[in-house]
């Protein structure tokens, strides 16, 4: 099973970035990610796609989060600070998870009696 043909889009432009990022030439990446630099062009071009286990390698290996390539909103979700605050969240009790939920909803300007639904499940 692959990614299909606008999900590859999405992902070669993330490879490409994160490549880029740990300024790799496409011959080092491959190398890295252990495929050749053929399979490596051709993801980078959008022109194929990865296997479901390539594509969870390539994101562990380069450090790609697999929400920026399935939920394409623009986010960054890279970041130290994200990946941080995914990291603590499983820490967190019920009550600590709540007020953090009303801090990012004031912090992100959205509509707090919206969340409040969504968090009730109504």
């Amino acid at each position: 099973m692959s990614l299909s043909i606008s999900d590859a889009s999405v992902f070669s432009a993330a490879l490409k970035k994160a490549r880029q990022k740990r300024k790799l030439t496409q011959a080092e990446c491959a190398e890295l990610l252990d495929h050749s630099v053929s399979f490596q062009k051709d993801l980078e071009r959008g022109r194929c796609s990865p296997s479901i286990e390539g594509f969870f390698h390539i994101c562990r290996t380069l450090g790609i989060s697999a929400d920026d390539c399935i939920f394409q909103d623009g986010h960054d979700r890279t970041g130290s600070t994200y990946q941080t605050l995914l990291r603590l969240l499983p820490l967190c009790d019920e009550k600590s998870l709540s007020a953090l939920v009303a801090a990012a909803t004031v912090l992100a300007g959205a509509d707090q009696d919206a969340t409040l639904e969504v968090q009730s499940g109504n």
